[in-house]
């Protein structure tokens, strides 16, 4: 009966832990599901930023090209400034060979000399201005392309570790039904172990009634041994 209360008090530690293990484990879950969440929204935001950026470098590609093709017409603009400059002096030669006739056509000649010269130093200004636009163009190319990368690199490791979450909120799930399962046999052996009591109690209870009735069957024996005694000694005086 003490071996038997010793395992049942065990049992019910045992299931009194499992429960503890399958609470926890429960609420691990909870955290999992919770982390996997946030996760998946990351990964949605991060994939996000990333159509983001491509569409940040397209626009930037873009704008270089375009860049490139300003570049172009600044050199025909260039070029065609050089060429009126020619033309004016040339004109400018030829109206002071004509003398006063010319004199009216040098003074156009020059105003075009003047316009070409005006033209040559505003497209070397814009040209300035067009090779600070590409470099800060090529800069943000590669920041961006950087900012890509990076970008890439968050998805992964966020893909990464919601599968590492997934993994572990699985294995509470496993955790949390072997403690369950635990605590139900636990609880059965608890319920075992009560039963065997009350039928230990019972073999005790059965055992001290078996041994009074061995009492009185002891007594009856002596009662009857005496009487027997008595007969023998009655049968013998009534033969003398």
């Amino acid at each position: 009966t003490t071996t038997v209360e010793e395992v049942r008090q065990a049992a019910l530690l045992s299931s009194q832990k499992a429960k503890g293990v399958s609470e926890s484990s429960q609420k691990l879950v909870n955290i999992s599901k919770t982390g996997q969440k946030s996760v998946e929204e990351t990964t949605v935001e991060m994939n996000r930023i990333r159509v983001q950026m491509e569409s940040i470098a397209k626009t930037i590609i873009s704008l270089s090209e375009q860049s490139q093709n300003i570049g172009g017409i600044i050199a025909s603009v260039t070029d065609i400034a050089d060429q009126s400059n020619l033309l004016a002096v040339n004109a400018a030669i030829e109206a002071a060979r004509a003398g006063e006739q010319g004199k009216a056509f040098a003074v156009v000649a020059q105003e075009i000399r003047s316009l070409a010269e005006q033209s040559k130093q505003a497209t070397v200004e814009v040209r300035r201005i067009l090779n600070d636009v590409q470099k800060a163009t090529n800069t943000a190319v590669m920041v961006t392309e950087q900012g890509s990368k990076a970008v890439e690199s968050g998805v992964k490791q966020a893909i990464q570790a919601g599968e590492a979450i997934k993994a572990l909120a699985d294995a509470s799930s496993e955790a949390v039904q072997a403690a369950m399962q635990i605590v139900a046999s636990s609880s059965q052996q608890v319920v075992g172990m009560d039963q065997i009591g009350k039928a230990m109690q019972n073999i005790n209870q059965a055992g001290s009634e078996n041994s009074a009735s061995m009492k009185q069957a002891e007594s009856a024996a002596k009662n009857l041994n005496e009487m027997g005694q008595k007969l023998k000694q009655l049968v013998s005086q009534h033969k003398i």
